[in-house]
């Protein structure tokens, strides 16, 4: 690891499945054909596509990968199994990979991240999202913030809810005058920001979202990575610099995995040349670049 920076690999929705049923599609539950429509039900193919995102991530110098949800298809244990499977064959120390989960992950049971995160992914559970609010994890040029928004419901619906707590840890780390130094990531599944109409936002969009846009707007050293979108997203605060950070979805990689990469040094975030096979090379290729200060915040502890 450069001892002044960190080079952060952002990868999000696996989409992991467990061992096939059977070579018949048809023997696959209900909900894996309602939430794969469109996409094979590949296991196989599906760890293909983790491991060629994570050699990318290597190939282009990343010392920490993170994964923003929908880690599994369904949040069953033989897919959380798979998953970790897959983690400890990447190269990567368990301390160098953060997962949260997403709405996916929690469609088995409303225990199935906890289980997971003690079980399979036990090794990861230092640097990833668990009860335990506000959990910082240090890198050399950052600090990430992982953070659990999910909650069981039917497959479809597709939201997620972020705590109380949650949001009351998010509001004193951002506050807190020896963390600002640095860039702090939020780490969350779904995208902070307020999504199409009330009823489509209860379906997909996220509880306290208005809070975390409060905050993004007062601590100009906060951004989130997040996926749920499956597409890539620049959005920008205030002052027109992107600090919201979506990535694609591993899921629907084809041979060439997509991968963002971002520098964390000297204070500042910046984006490196996305990563594709045979390119992602040098740093310091920056097309994102965040000084920051901090600003005192509006009635944080108010906002909704």
């Amino acid at each position: 690891m450069n001892p002044k920076g960190t080079r952060i690999a952002h990868i999000s929705d696996v989409h992991m499945l467990g061992t096939a049923p059977s070579e018949s599609r048809g023997e696959w539950s209900l909900r894996h054909r309602f939430l794969s429509f469109g996409r094979p039900l590949d296991p196989a193919g599906r760890r293909r596509r983790l491991a060629l995102a994570f050699g990318l991530a290597r190939s282009a110098g990343a010392d920490h990968v993170v994964i923003s949800g929908d880690l599994t298809e369904v949040g069953s244990r033989s897919e959380f199994v798979a998953l970790g499977e897959v983690l400890h064959e990447s190269g990567y120390a368990p301390e160098c990979i953060t997962l949260v989960p997403g709405n996916h992950d929690l469609y088995s049971s409303p225990d199935a991240w906890r289980w997971a995160i003690r079980g399979p992914l036990a090794a990861f559970a230092s640097t990833s999202a668990t009860e335990t609010a506000g959990r910082i994890v240090e890198c050399a040029g950052a600090r990430l913030l992982p953070v659990d928004a999910t909650f069981h419901q039917p497959v479809t619906r597709s939201a997620g809810a972020l705590s109380a707590d949650t949001l009351d840890a998010m509001v004193r780390r951002a506050s807190d005058p020896g963390l600002t130094d640095k860039p702090l990531i939020i780490v969350q599944h779904h995208p902070p920001f307020l999504r199409g109409s009330c009823v489509w936002r209860w379906i997909d969009g996220l509880v306290g979202s208005r809070r975390i846009m409060t905050i993004l707007h007062s601590f100009r050293h906060v951004f989130v990575m997040h996926g749920h979108l499956h597409t890539l997203v620049n959005r920008c605060i205030g002052d027109e610099r992107p600090r919201i950070l979506g990535a694609t979805a591993v899921v629907e990689d084809r041979e060439v995995p997509r991968v963002r990469l971002f520098d964390a040094t000297r204070g500042k975030l910046h984006e490196v040349a996305r990563a594709c096979a045979g390119s992602a090379e040098g740093r310091g290729s920056s097309v994102l670049a965040s000084p920051f200060g901090c600003s005192s915040p509006p009635n944080l502890e108010a906002a909704v």
